[in-house]
């Protein structure tokens, strides 16, 4: 068989199962979960390799998530066919669950993709004419949310990572991996696919201000504001916006994930998660840098104590020509 042909028949195998394949995306669609919560989205996965394909299935690849390999035998390559999982918060969208979970980010169309690529492949019976090996991956965790969930399953001895990729790079899923590809769904316009795109990587963070209670009415003046602090700080990072290079695209976009404990009392412990964003290597460490220097310089500005604690995040995506061409 010449490759047009494979690619047909390949193609047609898709159309043919086009209703399974988009029912399971509306499943996924139907049950959105966050990064390492991914529970029923394995299991949606998982129930299709077996009962649809056939395929024998690894679950947990990384906490959750999970594996399906074919042309095992086969000497040559082997090339990965990835589709993210977990959903992202956005308790306004219409279609958002009771915790705020929705797949707005379109991860459950990466997992019907990646599902019909798989059954193109295996359903067209085209394996045999394959130089290579093929596997075909539910991987959880691409959002970096919930980082107090994540740090306790990381204290627990469940994850070593907060990102699933990270985790399964850790753990050796890739190991065997030759060339891994995956798609994203976005609006391009008048535009069908773009192919080899670049984005930013992003050092993570949680942030303590820790200050001292006083009755916020009648003695203020005894109390430590952590909440100005942190104000302080957000404030001192905006002071160094013009120090960033433009080619860098720097990007500080912090939450507040406590402001203290009651209304009554002078803020004592204000808890703050936050990105640091930019499109290279270098960039992310000097902005890093002068985030930090900020942030701190808004508790000392109030007599507060501050925590930062660093997390890795991702190292930013760059084109890779050679890919590209294959």
């Amino acid at each position: 068989m010449n490759l047009n042909e494979i690619k047909e028949r390949v193609i047609k195998a898709i159309d043919d199962n086009r209703d399974v394949i988009l029912a399971a995306g509306k499943a996924m669609y139907d049950n959105p979960e966050f990064g390492y919560k991914e529970f029923e989205g394995t299991k949606i996965v998982s129930n299709y390799f077996k009962n649809e394909l056939g395929l024998e299935v690894e679950e947990g690849i990384a906490y959750t998530g999970c594996r399906a390999r074919s042309n095992k035998d086969i000497e040559g390559p082997k090339v990965a066919i990835l589709g993210e999982l977990d959903a992202i918060s956005c308790s306004d969208h219409t279609d958002s669950n009771e915790l705020g979970a929705v797949h707005a980010c379109g991860h459950h169309i990466q997992i019907a993709g990646m599902l019909g690529a798989a059954t193109g492949l295996i359903k067209s019976g085209i394996l045999a004419e394959l130089g290579g090996k093929v596997d075909f991956m539910a991987t959880p965790a691409e959002e970096f949310v919930e980082l107090g969930y994540r740090t306790k399953l990381r204290e627990e001895g469940k994850i070593k990572y907060f990102g699933g990729k990270q985790e399964m790079i850790y753990n050796g899923s890739f190991d065997d991996v030759d060339m891994a590809v995956m798609f994203h769904a976005l609006d391009l316009g008048d535009k069908k696919v773009l192919t080899g795109p670049v984005s930013n990587g992003f050092i993570g963070k949680t942030v303590k201000f820790i200050g001292k209670e006083a009755h916020a009415g009648s003695a203020p003046h005894e109390g430590i504001n952590a909440l100005n602090a942190a104000m302080l700080g957000i404030n001192n990072v905006h002071a160094q916006r013009e120090t960033f290079k433009d080619s860098d695209r720097v990007r500080f976009h912090p939450i507040i994930t406590k402001g203290g404990d009651i209304v009554n009392s002078v803020p004592a412990d204000v808890r703050m998660e936050a990105y640091v964003r930019a499109r290279t290597i270098e960039g992310m460490i000097d902005a890093n840098k002068k985030v930090n220097r900020g942030l701190t310089a808004g508790a000392y500005a109030v007599g507060a104590e501050i925590e930062i604690t660093e997390l890795p995040g991702y190292l930013p995506i760059l084109k890779h020509d050679s890919m590209e061409d294959v």
